[in-house]
């Protein structure tokens, strides 16, 4: 629903700007005085990173959110006033409050973990330490796992008998997911991915039949198409979430 209502009012805000920049143009209709010293190519970043900003306040993504309105305050120092703060301090600040932000509201806290069939040890999980947060949660009872990455890289392998929900986080770095040793006795896995500012593989057995439903603002989200059906009743994988200023890399093996 959340998404849904995003993408109807970012819809409608996309063609009132560009009716108003037919007008523009046709000298139909002035700028506002604070627009009128930015460049056409200005008021078009602009744009984009409005349509940013809505698209990650649908889905709380603070890094989507805050760094867009960092580079909206470096558009538009000038009739501000602040001059003096772009533009690295606003974009410090924008990361500040970015990790500040997935700290104070999380978006999953609610699991704990339970041991049982999902595992993550030192023969299930590579790091490569840089001063990175990583988080996982998980319950076999209810079938729920959940890795967070940021500031860092990992690469981690789920061990499940009754996998149905996993929540992938990736901020400022790079995780990878192997969900080839897992059983789905539901029929369905749900799979919810938000990347900001960093990178998430999320390599999935080739007989899964794929839904991709991933919105994408700024960044990209990549299937390599492989699926190889292997019998009559196939997995249903659900890939949701969103990806901004990063990029979501899906591959079958």
């Amino acid at each position: 629903m959340r998404k849904r209502f995003g993408n109807t009012f970012t819809g409608i805000l996309l063609i009132l700007f560009a009716v108003a920049l037919v007008l523009w143009k046709l000298d139909v209709w002035n700028l506002p005085l604070a627009l009128a010293g930015v460049s056409t190519w200005g008021l078009f970043l602009a744009i984009i990173m409005i349509f940013a900003i809505i698209n990650n306040i649908v889905e709380l993504n603070w890094g989507g959110i805050f760094f867009p309105i960092a580079i909206l305050c470096i558009i538009f120092d000038e009739a501000l006033g602040i001059t003096q703060l772009t533009p690295w301090v606003v974009l410090i600040v924008a990361l500040l409050l970015t990790v500040a932000f997935e700290n104070l509201f999380p978006k999953h806290g609610g699991h704990h973990h339970k041991g049982f069939d999902i595992t993550v040890n030192s023969d299930d999980v590579k790091y490569n330490h840089c001063a990175e947060v990583s988080t996982v949660d998980s319950d076999e009872q209810s079938g729920y796992i959940m890795y967070m990455e940021r500031f860092g890289s990992a690469t981690r392998y789920v061990r499940s008998k009754n996998l149905s929900t996993s929540d992938l986080q990736c901020s400022f770095g790079s995780l990878s997911v192997f969900f080839d040793d897992v059983a789905v006795p539901s029929g369905t896995v749900h799979i919810n991915a938000r990347v900001s500012f960093g990178e998430l593989c999320i390599y999935i057995p080739r007989s899964w039949k794929l839904e991709n439903k991933v919105s994408v603002a700024l960044g990209d989200c990549e299937d390599d198409n492989r699926y190889a059906p292997d019998d009559q009743d196939p997995v249903v994988c659900v890939i949701d979430g969103n990806v901004s200023f990063g990029n979501l890399q899906i591959t079958r093996i």
